[in-house]
């Protein structure tokens, strides 16, 4: 029995065949009242219990139509109740109930005495008749039975639909909290993190993470919401909601620890990465394990419990070709060949939780996090860096949710939460390890690119406080659940910026001989402020015979802002004190969003569902448009000049004495430097500035509507299938206009495709609609919405295909199929704007939503291609668990995902005969291959788990071997798009295979 009940458990909880779901509450039980004869029944007590409440039984009454609907469940298994006068008692027992999913538990009651129970044997139902909100859950069991790295994220990223930004191998690259989800054709910035149903993202990117790396142990459930989201979410985007375990009338824990060493992995540098140019080793493991531990049980039964848990865990992994120096201070850099250098993190976490039963009707919850997480070579596998010019990182990371309900009545429920944070992080340079001002190495024919001796750049010391606050009340009745409530999120980053450890200098050398001296003067004090970004909702869910509708609109107001600013004098700058004021409403945004969908029992025995779903979302932000616009980042703090060592005569000390023999505060040339290439140091240069017509009013902010149409069936008992169309529509688009340039400052040009390389399928041929600017002018950039210049489109289109199988016998079997393809399309703005063409030379200004196209680096993509449209791309994903006899547990998931988009950059340099003249700019960088037609490895990861479980006293130990990258794949995962000799030369690799031990014991 315990067996039939943690697979039924594993598989409903996991719902890979689509469990529909609501991504804010928890779960429900709902369902229909008759009596022998087929008539409704009003008035029958339905009582819902289970030890997952800590008041024991929630109840409710069946209305008039006999409909009842309970709210609000945690996950567990419950016994449900109906009794009437005149009626034998039925009950239903071992009832699933998971976050999110609606129970539909319906009854038949016989004239009898109360007295008379009749019992009711049955599978959970496995099919929401409800909701069409489209998600996939992740329960306790799962993070315990399946490989992984025990990240939520990563596990989320099983899911058919969803693509993580970061692929991990078992968690050799540790947890990677900077890691985010998309599925749909949706942003990863619209993705939203939340804990008990509170929005729990910091100040950093679009507010939607955490940087907190959370113990597997702590999860009763984590919900992955994709589609059909309802009036109380905010965004269209991915949702994933984690349930923390609160204990229980028993105590209970469980411990868990694991690791691997360098000896237990293998190699995938494969003769074909090679041969297309790969150099040195994959990323290779140096240190890795993790120790959790986990308790939780009563305080006083059945009023006040608790749970806890404590974690370490490290991961270190050697970055290839990389080593620490011999001499940190020397010019002339020598490896210590005995000293690989390496990257990684260590983390200690702690955390509570408390659940308080104020009494039968009130519960108050409250959890606390404290982390302490630190990187002692931050970036070193980003950046060409020596571990001496690695900073360090430090993040003191505390998050706290505080949550109250009230069971007002059988009917009225209110709920209120709040989630505090505080994220603050320091990133400084180890005095201890560098060896004088930093070198930035070029490369050539003697030395290769390396930063080494000292960091450049300077050290951060950020705040980034949040708060989140919400509130709603539920009234619900046998066929209505109504809910009115609301959303409010706000916080600053603050940041403190100085090279005060570093001096604010370095030097850039080609072949160990000066090229460059720079001179930094950062900023420190200025700060960008979320005001507040608020969701008010209404919404209502009804249910008339076999049709569930639900409806609900969302009004979301969005303010953010800067504070007032005094850049203060620095040594490379003394007289410096520009004063800055503030600035408001950047943006103002208001949006109404509406919300709706069906769910239709077509064949009225519960087991086939058809949904349909349309809503309206807008883009997700935290401060970077405050960003933005913050004046700060339009005084220029750093500035380039050459440096010649040989200027002086032979035998004068100064010449080749490795030292800026100059004046460094003097702006012109002088001694054996050249002048400021950056004349305005220290000025304020204006920037890209935002439209005033786009930063506030109703309507303006990025957004998109998601449709969805869909069935679920249940084929036979414990197996089910869900297919869905889902599309994905943008809106209101920004572009990039340079004012001091118009469509007649361009001229529009072809050029030809080298034919050196076959790969290319328009090799040698003529690739026309590119532009080259006429002119050299002062930029005037103006972020405008894009339909002051034509109609600018996008949108996603795709099929689901899920199963989920887990007959009896311990064997659980779940996966799927997720294809889409993707559109856009810009040609009526280019016209215009034909600069809208050519890629930001770094990261996009926030709220230009990016083209099918990779190119970067300020490459053009030629009109001919202002139609970007993919092929449909598939993700396939599965998992399967089954259990042996004499205690052997087989498990492992697969991952199908596509590869990336090439792009192939060329640089013709002087000119091209169909231009007429030079390139005003000497050269010119030109995507060549056209967008969307052109991919690289697809990825196929096999991981796999060997389970032996022991029993030890009152629990069991499970013994664990797991083998990640079973088949060793090489996938390449990065690849160079720079056309020439290196075109698609491999940059990042997937990891290769390595075994990973664990001992888990549960008691």
């Amino acid at each position: 029995m315990r067996k039939i009940v943690s697979v039924t458990s594993l598989a409903v909880m996991l719902a890979a065949g689509g469990v529909p779901a609501r991504a804010q509450t928890l779960g429900s039980i709902a369902g229909a009242v008759k009596d022998a004869s087929g008539a409704v029944l009003p008035g029958v007590t339905v009582e819902a219990a289970s030890p997952a409440l800590i008041e024991r039984v929630r109840t409710a009454t069946t209305g008039g139509t006999g409909l009842y609907r309970i709210v609000n469940l945690p996950p567990g298994l419950y016994t449900v109740t109906f009794t009437l006068t005149g009626f034998n008692q039925v009950r239903r027992e071992a009832v699933q109930v998971a976050a999110g999913f609606t129970a539909s538990i319906d009854a038949e009651m016989r004239v009898g005495a109360v007295e008379e129970t009749v019992t009711v044997t049955g599978e959970s139902p496995v099919v929401d008749l409800q909701s069409a909100a489209q998600t996939r859950s992740v329960s306790a069991e799962a993070f315990k039975q399946l490989p992984s790295s025990g990240s939520w994220l990563q596990m989320a990223a099983l899911m058919p639909a969803v693509r993580a930004s970061i692929q991990d191998v078992g968690g050799i690259l540790g947890d990677q909290t900077g890691a985010q989800v998309s599925a749909h054709g949706g942003r990863a910035e619209d993705g939203v993190s939340m804990l008990d149903g509170l929005r729990i993202g910091n100040m950093y990117q679009s507010s939607n993470l955490t940087n907190m790396s959370l113990s597997p142990l702590l999860f009763e459930q984590v919900d992955v919401q994709l589609a059909g989201q309802s009036g109380e979410t905010g965004t269209n985007g991915v949702i994933m909601n984690a349930i923390p375990k609160s204990g229980g009338n028993t105590f209970s824990g469980s411990a868990l620890a694991n690791g691997s060493a360098p000896g237990l992995q293998g190699n995938n540098v494969t003769d074909r990465l090679q041969a297309r140019g790969l150099s040195g080793a994959s990323t290779t493991l140096k240190t890795l394990y993790d120790l959790n531990v986990a308790v939780g049980g009563p305080i006083k039964r059945d009023r006040l419990w608790f749970f806890a848990t404590s974690r370490y865990f490290t991961n270190e992994f050697y970055i290839a070709g990389r080593f620490f120096p011999a001499d940190v201070s020397a010019v002339r850099r020598e490896d210590d060949r005995s000293r690989q250098a390496f990257g990684g993190t260590y983390t200690y976490d702690n955390n509570a939780r408390l659940t308080w039963a104020l009494s039968s009707k009130q519960k108050i919850s409250g959890w606390y996090a404290y982390q302490y997480k630190v990187d002692p070579h931050w970036l070193i596998q980003t950046f060409v860096q020596a571990p001496e010019a690695s900073r360090v990182t430090t993040w003191h990371t505390q998050l706290s949710t505080t949550k109250w309900t009230y069971t007002a009545t059988n009917r009225l429920l209110f709920e209120a939460g709040v989630a505090a944070g505080a994220s603050p992080d320091t990133i400084k340079v180890d005095l201890d390890r560098v060896g004088g001002i930093a070198i930035v190495e070029q490369g050539g024919a003697v030395a290769a690119p390396l930063t080494y001796r000292a960091p450049t750049g300077f050290d951060f010391d950020d705040r980034l406080p949040s708060q989140t606050f919400n509130a709603s009340m539920n009234y619900v009745t046998g066929s209505h659940s109504a809910k009115v409530g609301f959303e409010l999120q706000r916080g600053h980053f603050e940041r403190n910026d100085n090279n005060d450890s570093t001096g604010g200098i370095w030097y850039t050398t080609r072949d160990y001989a000066p090229q460059f001296v720079t001179i930094q003067s950062p900023l420190q004090g200025w700060q960008n402020n979320l005001d507040h970004n608020i969701g008010i909702f209404v919404q209502d869910r009804w249910t008339v015979s076999r049709m569930t509708v639900s409806g609900g609109v969302r009004l979301d107001l969005q303010k953010e802002s800067t504070q007032p600013f005094t850049a203060t004098p620095h040594r490379w700058l003394p007289n410096r004190r520009d004063q800055l004021a503030a600035v408001a409403n950047v943006p103002d945004w208001k949006d109404v969003n509406p919300r709706v969908s069906v769910a239709y029992d077509i064949l009225g025995n519960g087991k086939t569902a058809l949904k349909a779903s349309a809503s309206r979302s807008v883009e997700q932000d935290s401060i970077r448009y405050a960003a933005a616009n913050n004046p700060a980042s339009t005084l220029q703090t750093q500035t380039q000049r050459t440096w010649t060592d040989t200027t002086y005569p032979a035998g004068d000390p100064r010449r080749n004495n490795f030292v800026p023999d100059c004046d460094l505060l003097v702006s012109g040339a002088n001694g054996e430097c050249g002048p400021w290439q950056t004349p305005s140091f220290g000025s304020s240069v204006p920037g890209t500035i935002y439209d005033p017509a786009i930063m506030n009013g109703w309507g303006r902010r990025p957004s998109n509507w998601e449709f969805s149409l869909g069935v679920q069936h249940e084929i036979v008992p414990r197996v089910s299938a869900s297919v869905g169309y889902f599309r994905r529509i943008n809106g209101n688009f920004f572009v990039l206009d340079n004012e001091a340039l118009g469509a007649r400052d361009f001229t529009e040009y072809s050029v030809v495709v080298p034919s050196t390389d076959p790969r290319l399928a328009n090799a040698g041929q003529a690739l026309g609609g590119i532009f080259d600017p006429n002119a050299i002018v002062a930029p005037r950039n103006v972020i405008k919405n894009a339909s002051q210049f034509g109609t600018q489109r996008a949108h996603w289109d795709g099929v689901d295909l899920s199963v989920d199988a887990r007959p009896a016998g311990g064997l659980l079997v779940q996966g799927g199929i997720s294809a889409g393809k993707s559109m856009t399309d810009n040609c009526d703005i280019v016209d215009d704007v034909p600069e809208a063409l050519q890629s930001a030379v770094a990261a996009a200004p926030a709220g230009i939503q990016p083209p099918v196209t990779t190119a970067t680096g300020g490459a053009w993509t030629p009109k001919t291609y202002c139609h970007q449209e993919t092929p449909f791309v598939a993700l396939y994903k599965g998992l399967a668990s089954y259990t042996l006899r004499y205690g052997i547990r087989v498990s492992g998931t697969f991952q199908s995902l596509p590869g990336p988009q090439i792009a192939a950059n060329n640089v013709y340099v002087g000119g091209v005969p169909s231009l007429g003249r030079p390139f005003t700019l000497g050269q010119a960088n030109v995507n060549l291959v056209q967008p969307g037609t052109l991919y690289g490895d697809r990825l196929n990861q096999f991981d796999v788990r060997f389970t032996k479980i022991v029993g030890l006293g009152r629990g069991r130990v499970d013994l664990n071997l797991d083998v990640f990258n079973a088949f060793n794949s090489d996938a390449i995962l990065v690849q160079n798009n720079t056309f020439g000799a290196a075109w698609q030369r491999p940059i990042t690799v997937i990891q290769p295979r390595f075994v990973k031990l664990s001992a888990r014991w549960d008691f």
